[in-house]
């Protein structure tokens, strides 16, 4: 009998030399292929030291856009754009994007002393020659504001966006905002006390848009949300169907159903007053509205390929939706707002690194433009496309340009405002640091946002200004991931960033 025991080594070192190549495949490769990139090699690779993080600033100019216009807010005297690196010990920490949610309480944790910031002279060359210094831990800055930078032609996009703001009480529709994003936004964190803030400020109510069905709708806090029967299809996943910004839509069978309750978890949520389903429906469908689990509204539909909306103005506070003869039928989601006010929307989608977004169909966001005007539209990406040890994304620089011009083509005269991604750590010599690529998304953001005119927001310098990563995951801001806020980190970055709105002159 043939001894195959000699070949049994040479196939396990194939498999470990394929395994291991994979980490050198292009990411823009693998996700454009649908797929995530692996690199098998992830725990054992502690990121770059903090001098190499250094050097690849200087490279890449990270943290020190060029040309930048004058800062558009008030900044609190002293302070700095870039500040050192957040480290801190941790018991785990991966490489790779991560997709999952972090539950934090909602009850405010004792603050803990902080650490007082490593001070560093400004002026002294950093390199190889003259290292930085890692810190333990930033310190707090109190009262600072990252200001929002428009590089709209003669700076006009961000005071035409106040100024619509300021009149807010004088539309005949709500100010609209919508939040187009990743995990870091999933469950409406961040969005949430934005959207408290600003209704609190200039009026508005109601949770805005919520899609027919979600996978964290056990965990979002901002609106009850039940259903069954439905069958969904992400722009993640699907290249060639009909998306808006929405980035879902949903097919129903004969007894599927949708039902949405107010919130008591933040204020302006426990009521609305307007309700608008929206849909398409090339057959001849029947939907059956419950308000308040006493009135019913029915709605007959007549076949057609363009978005249309079921609207009911009513004091609601819950709405269970169901449709019958549902061939045809496919619906987007559900607007619970007021009239007038603000209304601020999120549409998160899990593992978006947001290039797709540049297949959203023209004819159906421009149908759901005019029916759902928007006045700012803020691209909360990034997240699933920095990777530990690259710092060159001009490739995505590129595609996420070809993004904003697409939303711009679809929503004429919209203010788009690019939010950076935040801080993000890895372990470097047994601390944490940032993670290099994060430094590069910033910069690479920010050119995004300059090549297009249009507005930027730094998410980063928000957190390092708040102590950086190691803080948040200290005081409960931030999950052990080292990535992913917690409620209460959430409304810190909402509220850096409605404070650089207030700030604005």
């Amino acid at each position: 009998m043939k001894n195959y025991i000699r070949y049994t080594f040479g196939l396990v070192l194939l498999v470990a030399l394929l395994t291991v190549g994979l980490r050198y495949v292009p990411s823009d490769w693998i996700r454009e292929a649908g797929f995530r990139p692996v690199d098998i090699l992830s725990s054992l690779n502690r990121g770059n030291s903090v001098e190499a993080l250094d050097r690849l600033d200087a490279e890449f100019g990270a943290g020190e856009p060029a040309d930048r216009p004058d800062s558009i807010g008030a900044v609190a005297a002293g302070s700095t754009s870039a500040l050192p690196d957040s480290a801190a010990a941790a018991e785990s920490i991966g490489q790779t994007a991560v997709s999952t949610i972090f539950v934090g309480p909602e009850i405010e944790a004792p603050e803990q002393p902080l650490l007082p910031l490593i001070a560093t002279d400004s002026t002294a060359q950093t390199g190889p020659e003259s290292p930085a210094a890692p810190v333990a831990q930033a310190a707090e800055r109190p009262g600072t504001v990252i200001p929002i930078l428009d590089y709209s032609p003669d700076g006009a996009m961000l005071r035409d966006f106040m100024n619509k703001l300021a009149h807010v009480q004088e539309m005949r529709r709500p100010l609209r905002i919508g939040f187009m994003g990743d995990s870091f936004i999933e469950g409406d964190l961040l969005t949430a006390d934005f959207r408290e803030q600003m209704q609190s400020k200039y009026g508005g109510g109601g949770v805005g848009f919520v899609p027919i069905t979600s996978q964290v709708a056990g965990f979002r806090q901002t609106v009850g949300h039940t259903f069954g029967k439905w069958k969904q299809s992400s722009i993640v996943n699907n290249k060639a169907d009909r998306f808006t910004i929405s980035a879902f839509h949903f097919i129903p069978a004969e007894d599927s159903y949708v039902e949405y309750k107010g919130s008591s978890n933040k204020k302006h949520l426990d009521r609305f007053g307007r309700a608008r389903l929206l849909f398409v429906s090339k057959g001849q469908s029947t939907i059956r509205a419950t308000v308040n689990g006493e009135r019913e509204f029915l709605y007959n539909t007549e076949p057609s390929d363009r978005l249309e909306e079921m609207t009911i103005d009513e004091d609601i506070r819950s709405i269970r939706y169901s449709v019958s003869d549902v061939e045809g039928f496919t619906a987007y989601g559900v607007f619970l707002e007021n009239p007038t006010g603000v209304c601020v929307d999120n549409f998160s989608v899990r593992g978006n690194p947001g290039t797709v977004m540049g297949r959203i169909n023209p004819a159906l966001s421009r149908q759901f433009g005019r029916l759902s005007p928007y006045d700012l539209i803020i691209l909360q990406y990034g997240l699933n496309v920095v990777s530990g040890q690259t710092t060159n994304y001009s490739t995505y620089r590129t595609q996420m340009e070809s993004v904003v011009e697409q939303i711009r083509s679809c929503f004429p005269g919209v203010a788009v405002l690019v939010m950076s991604v935040g801080d993000r750590a890895t372990r470097s010599d047994g601390v944490l640091v940032t993670m290099p690529g994060i430094r590069a998304m910033v910069k690479t953001q920010e050119q995004v946002a300059q090549d297009c005119g249009i507005l930027f927001w730094n998410t980063y310098d928000a957190m390092q200004a708040a102590g950086g990563m190691g803080t948040f995951v200290k005081n409960g801001w931030a999950a052990k991931d080292y990535t992913h806020l917690s409620a209460r980190g959430g409304r810190k970055i909402a509220t850096a960033l409605f404070d650089a709105l207030m700030a604005v002159q």
